[in-house]
């Protein structure tokens, strides 16, 4: 999967991982410890009364948003004529091309008038877009295989995915994707709230400005997030890692704590509370959390996956075939996964097995273009030998 054509939602997590319950640290935070948290009163230097919430207009249209949308659309009677006519006229007519940006996270109004997006400026663009025309259009959240980069010394950043599933008609949805080559059905992937989207775009913004150490307003945004969505876990992940950058422990513990307490199994606040009580000199939580993760890792398909990937290209076959027999019990849908274990099998020698796996491959990919692309694969390594 190449990283430059698949357009992500940011969620900046230090820690990036995922996996199943684990039953460490269950204290409860009191609604009081929250209050405090999402008070700003932790950050020195910062009264509750001056840290005033941001109230962007993330989802509205500009007059000039609407005459565009009538314009493309105006010689379109059907609503999939109109869905086809406004996404070509988004992106393709009159030099109209979207710089493709994983940090560009705007208001749909803004997204129009700057013409850069990253997945989720993009959805929020094009469903008030949609909406406007009378159809159906809803933020679509997709499990592609997890994307990491190293922002700096200290923080790994996840890319998420959303796009958009448009439902004019019952049993009709289409979904409507920057780059569609790189999406696959085979995904695992859900319907989300405008409450849940609006949320991650104030995460969105409350990073950027902390990589640009802005902390005030990374605050700001980030309980703006929570404030909508309280309940998920990897926003009060982000505000731990934001007071542990400022220094202050004890309210990045209570933001790990409320993370788990909210997703016991998000391994992001998993990690990170590890690596704090590591530095508060708590090593009996720290090596019990640590264990957790390792744990949780070998559980996690897609980090089999890398693991089996990066042992094939050291020639360590034996190795590779563990770890990615290990994804495939896990899920077993994904293609990727299959096509590996086949050209392990190819490696050393099982030519039939090796068929097997990729013609799996090739039956359980959706992408015509895909599946072209591993019978040539295929026909090209059996060949070889």
């Amino acid at each position: 999967m190449r990283l430059q054509n698949i357009f992500l939602l940011l969620a900046y997590l230090p820690v990036v991982l995922s996996g199943c319950a684990t039953t460490v640290v269950t204290d409860q935070t009191s609604a009081e410890q929250r209050e405090w948290l999402l008070s700003g009163e932790a950050l020195e230097g910062v009264s509750a009364n001056a840290v005033v919430l941001p109230d962007d207009d993330v989802l509205s249209m500009t007059d000039d948003m609407i005459r565009f949308v009538i314009e493309a659309t105006e010689g379109s009677k059907t609503e999939s004529g109109k869905i086809k006519a406004l996404l070509g006229a988004l992106v393709d007519s009159d030099g109209r091309l979207f710089i493709l940006e994983p940090t560009a996270t705007f208001t749909a109004a803004e997204t129009f008038e700057r013409g850069r997006a990253n997945c989720l400026s993009f959805a929020g663009m094009m469903i008030v877009m949609l909406r406007h025309l009378g159809i159906q259009a809803d933020f679509n959240e997709v499990d592609v295989p997890q994307i990491w980069d190293m922002r700096n010394r200290n923080t790994m950043v996840l890319y998420k995915h959303i796009n958009v599933v448009i439902d004019p008609r019952p049993g009709r949805k289409q979904i409507a994707d920057l780059n569609l080559a790189e999406y696959d059905s085979s995904y695992r992937q859900r319907v989300i709230s405008d409450r849940l989207a609006v949320a991650q775009y104030y995460n969105n913004r409350a990073m950027a400005y902390f990589f640009e150490d802005t902390i005030i307003d990374a605050f700001r945004y980030l309980a703006k997030a929570i404030s909508l969505e309280p309940d998920v876990s990897y926003l009060w992940a982000n505000l731990g890692t934001l007071y542990r950058r400022t220094g202050n422990l004890r309210a990045a513990e209570l933001s790990y704590r409320t993370a788990m307490l909210s997703d016991p199994t998000d391994l992001i606040a998993i990690s990170n509370s590890a690596r704090l009580y590591e530095i508060l000199d708590r090593q009996d939580l720290a090596q019990e959390l640590n264990r957790k993760a390792d744990y949780f890792r070998s559980r996690n398909p897609y980090y089999r996956y890398r693991q089996g990937m990066n042992a094939f290209l050291n020639q360590d076959f034996e190795g590779a075939m563990d770890h990615t027999k290990a994804a495939i019990r896990i899920y077993p849908r994904e293609h990727r996964f299959h096509f590996l274990l086949g050209t392990i099998y190819q490696k050393v020698g099982n030519e039939r097995k090796a068929e097997s796996s990729m013609r799996k491959a090739i039956e359980m990919s959706t992408d015509a273009e895909q599946s072209a692309r591993y019978r040539s694969k295929m026909s090209r390594l059996l060949s070889s030998r």
